[in-house]
């Protein structure tokens, strides 16, 4: 259960705040798409902080299966606070707890040991600068409108439990259509900002899981 936990919180965020990048115009026609994510990594530096609803869908090609999930992301500096409905993941820079709802059930982790097996939320608006490397794949057709595709593929690819991030993008607008992450057993997410809030007001005490707020929460702690 928290490895299957970890898997959503680690490949969400990534996705939503790639998402949110389109939600600013630029002009960026015939860049390469280094350049594309460079004007995308530089917008999002001016970010202070984020809050971001969003619908997730999961396709399972091998089983034939389809969910979809709602959920909103809180990023504050390294912090984030993580709402998935059925889990709730917290990080404070230091450490990250992971609350299982249906379990009453609560995991903590180191963050740079755990940000060492996946993604690092803290970290999404420029992952791309030194955790993937892009490969420009052209023009795409999407519901009849041109778009620009470009492929993330992570750099140690062994650990990670995805192989290819797909970005389309309104190229004119500089603008996120749908973002795709393809997984190593059949199954591919696709992710869709509902909400993107840029300088949002966020109250830190949310960064940090208080027992107090849970009674009769299992704490399991994994830290070393």
């Amino acid at each position: 259960m928290h490895h299957l936990c970890n898997m959503k919180w680690i490949q969400t965020p990534c996705l939503i705040c790639a998402l949110a990048f389109g939600l600013f115009p630029a002009s960026v026609a015939g860049q390469s798409s280094t350049d594309i994510l460079a004007a995308l990594s530089e917008k999002a530096k001016t970010y202070e902080s984020v809050v971001a609803t969003y619908t997730s869908t999961l396709t399972d090609k091998v089983a034939d299966f389809e969910a979809v999930q709602t959920g909103t992301i809180r990023i504050l500096g390294e912090q984030y606070h993580l709402d998935l409905g059925d889990y709730v993941v917290i990080s404070n820079g230091q450490s990250v707890w992971t609350y299982d709802v249906a379990m009453h059930e609560c995991m903590v982790d180191d963050a740079e040991a755990l940000a060492e097996d996946g993604l690092d939320p803290s970290k999404l608006f420029t992952i791309w600068e030194d955790d993937f490397k892009n490969e420009d794949k052209g023009t795409a057709q999407m519901n009849g409108q041109s778009v620009r595709q470009i492929n993330l593929y992570p750099n140690k690819p062994e650990d990670k439990a995805f192989h290819t991030i797909v970005l389309y993008i309104d190229e004119p607008a500089l603008e996120m259509v749908r973002a795709v992450v393809k997984g190593r057993e059949g199954t591919d997410v696709e992710y869709d900002v509902n909400t993107f809030e840029p300088g949002a007001t966020i109250h830190p005490e949310i960064f940090s899981f208080r027992e107090a707020d849970f009674p009769g929460v299992t704490v399991i702690d994994n830290r070393l």
